[in-house]
Parts: C-alpha cells; structure tokens; sequence
C-alpha cells in the first residue's frame, strides 16, 4: 500500500533513521499496519524497535498532514510511552510488523496503543503513547528559557531554580517499561 517514497513524504524521518519500509494497511485516523526488516548482522536494539513503532504510529497520526519537513510543517514529540513490554529480540532477516491503533485524537495532540509481532511472537506492547506537534520555534523558545533559568553552578546563589526540579521529571519519560 505504501512504500519508502510515500511514508518520506510524510514524516520527517529519512534513512538511516527512517525505521518503517512499508505500510500494508491504513484505515485513516483508526488502525496501521507498517513494517521494518532488520538487516545487518546484529538484532535490532530495544530502543530502535521502539523509535520504529513510534514512527509507523506518527505515519497513521499525520497521513492526512504530512510533515516532511520540520522547519515548516512542526516536529512530532512523543510525550509519554506507557506500559511497554519488550519481548524476545528481532533477529537481522527478520520483518518485524507494527500494529497501532489511534484511541484518541485531540487537536494536535493523539493517543495510541499497539504493538509488534514477528510472526507469531509478540516483540513488543505499547500501552499508550501520547504524541504532538510543536513547532519549531515554540520548542526553540522552551528550549532558551529551560537554559536561562537553570542554575550557573550548584553553589551560586545568584542563579534561578532549575524549572525541571518542580515535578523531579523530564519533559519525555518512558513508564512502565518491562521486559
């Protein structure tokens, strides 16, 4: 249904770090079944099966809108990952396929879930991801006040207090990870 070309002229993701060959099927704003076949000599890390499940989930998100281009069209944020679960590790040869259902999706911001197989063997869960589309100059401008309010140095009583201290969390974090 849907190859290399087209999934580029989608998401801003080009290769190496383009991680979905192809879409075999699309059901806008509901359902997606995309692909990756590892090659190389070595199994594909945990955290590239993860980023190349995000991926086919933001082809499902943004096929109506596509964001080739960052600099213009915005930058897809994964805000949170739940409950993941990561099975047994995808071998080079191997086609894993990734299946992403979208629950919700309000303004900018979709909610899905889904998960990964390899024939018959599930590789990976993903309870919930939330992701959204900023643009580049709001996460610039994020990005230049995080930096001018955290502190100088420890020990300097001038600087300002680090804004990530308030919740103790990052902006991104991964929960419920287990294996």
């Amino acid at each position: 249904m849907m190859g290399i070309e087209e999934i580029k002229r989608i998401v801003p993701h080009r290769p190496p770090m383009l991680l979905v060959d192809r879409v075999t099927e699309l059901v806008p704003r509901r359902r997606l079944v995309g692909s990756l076949t590892v090659t190389g000599d070595r199994p594909l890390p945990m955290s590239l099966l993860l980023e190349s499940w995000g991926q086919a989930a933001l082809v499902l998100i943004r096929h109506d809108r596509p964001m080739p281009d960052v600099l213009t069209d915005g930058v897809p944020v994964a805000g949170v990952f739940e409950h993941i679960r990561f099975g047994r590790p995808v071998l080079p040869g191997e086609t894993v396929q990734h299946r992403v259902t979208m629950t919700r999706l309000v303004a900018d911001t979709a909610f899905v879930t889904g998960d990964s197989v390899v024939g018959d063997a599930v590789v990976l869960r993903v309870g919930r991801l939330v992701g959204a589309m900023r643009s580049v100059d709001s996460l610039r401008a994020s990005l230049a006040a995080t930096r001018d309010a955290r502190p100088a140095a420890p020990d300097d009583p001038q600087a300002g207090p680090d804004p990530r201290a308030a919740t103790g969390a990052p902006a991104a974090a991964v929960t419920g990870v287990t294996r």
